[in-house]
C-alpha cells in the first residue's frame, strides 16, 4: 500500500490508543494528524501512548536470548502491540483478543501492513470471560495490561488469566489512591465508550499487596513491582507487576532492587 494509503487508513481506523510503528517512516501516530470531529464523540477519551520501548526492555532482562518461540496471550490485546512486539522479540505462537470490535480491525491491519514479523498471530473479537470455554491450551506468558479495572468479577477475571499461563503474567493496572492496601473498589463506567469495560462495573485494586494475595491463591506466588505512581490526569496510581510461576525468572529484576539499581 502506497504511503498516503497507508496513512489516510490508518486515520480511518482510529482513534489508535497505542503507537506502532508501521513502516520505518509510519507509526499509527498520524491518528494524531486526524481533523477535528473525524471520531465520533461516542468513542470517549482515547489517550495515545508509547510502549514499545518499556515492554521490550522488560523481555530482555527476563529472557536475554529473546523468547525463543515461546507462545503469548493478549488479555484485552487492544491493537495488538504487544504481540507485536512480542513477536519482534522471538514469539512463536500468539493469540490476542478484545470485546471491542474497533481494536480487532486494528490490529489485523497492522498484521497486514507492518514491516516485521507477523505470521502466526491470531486476533479474534471476545470476552475475558468466555476463554474457558474454547479449552485452550495454556501459553508460556500472558500480558494482562489495561483490563483488570473495567472487569465486573476482576478475581475471576485473573484466575483465568493465571490458569492460562505457564511462566510469566505480565500486569498493569489502575489503583485507586488514598485507601489501604487491601481489597478492590467498586466504581461505575461507560459501556460504550472505547476506553472503558463492557459491564458498567469496574474494580481498581487498591495496591500491590491485595494482587499478591490474588495472584498467590492463582498460582503465582513471586511477582514483582516494576511500577506503581501517580500520573498526570490520572483519578488514580497506576500499577506494573510481573507475576512468575518460578522465583528464578524474576532474578534479573529481584537481584536488582536488593541492590537498588532497579528499573522497568
Amino acid at each position: 500500500m502506497p504511503d498516503v494509503d497507508l496513512r489516510e487508513e490508518i486515520i480511518r481506523l482510529g482513534p489508535w490508543h497505542l503507537d506502532v510503528q508501521v513502516t520505518p517512516e509510519i507509526s499509527t501516530s498520524v491518528s494524531l494528524e486526524a481533523p477535528e470531529g473525524s471520531y465520533d464523540d461516542s468513542f470517549g477519551p482515547v489517550s495515545f501512548q508509547p510502549g514499545e520501548k518499556g515492554f521490550k526492555h522488560k523481555l530482555r532482562r527476563l529472557y536475554p536470548a529473546g523468547l525463543e518461540g515461546r507462545s503469548v496471550l493478549d488479555c484485552a490485546c487492544n491493537c495488538g502491540a504487544y504481540l507485536f512486539w512480542a513477536k519482534d522479540a522471538g514469539a512463536g505462537h500468539c493469540r490476542g483478543f478484545d470485546v471491542r470490535e474497533h481494536w480487532i480491525h486494528q490490529a489485523r491491519f497492522l498484521q497486514r501492513h507492518r514491516r516485521g514479523p507477523n505470521a502466526d498471530v491470531q486476533f479474534e473479537v471476545r470476552d475475558l470471560m468466555d476463554l474457558p470455554d474454547l479449552g485452550l491450551e495454556p501459553f508460556d506468558i500472558t500480558v494482562f495490561t489495561g483490563v483488570l479495572y473495567h472487569l465486573a468479577d476482576p478475581i475471576r477475571g485473573l484466575q483465568i488469566a493465571a490458569g492460562l499461563t505457564k511462566e510469566l503474567l505480565v500486569l498493569d493496572t489502575a489503583t485507586t489512591l488514598d485507601r489501604p492496601d487491601d481489597g478492590f473498589i467498586l466504581a461505575e463506567e461507560s459501556v460504550e465508550e472505547l476506553m472503558s469495560g463492557v459491564h458498567g462495573l469496574a474494580w481498581r485494586p487498591t495496591g500491590p499487596h491485595v494482587l499478591r494475595r490474588v495472584l498467590a491463591w492463582a498460582g503465582f506466588e513471586h511477582t514483582h513491582v516494576v511500577r506503581w505512581a501517580s500520573g498526570e490526569g490520572w483519578r488514580g496510581r497506576r500499577l506494573g507487576m510481573l507475576a512468575a510461576r518460578r522465583p528464578e525468572l524474576l532474578e534479573p529484576y529481584t537481584a536488582a532492587a536488593h541492590q537498588g539499581t532497579n528499573s522497568p
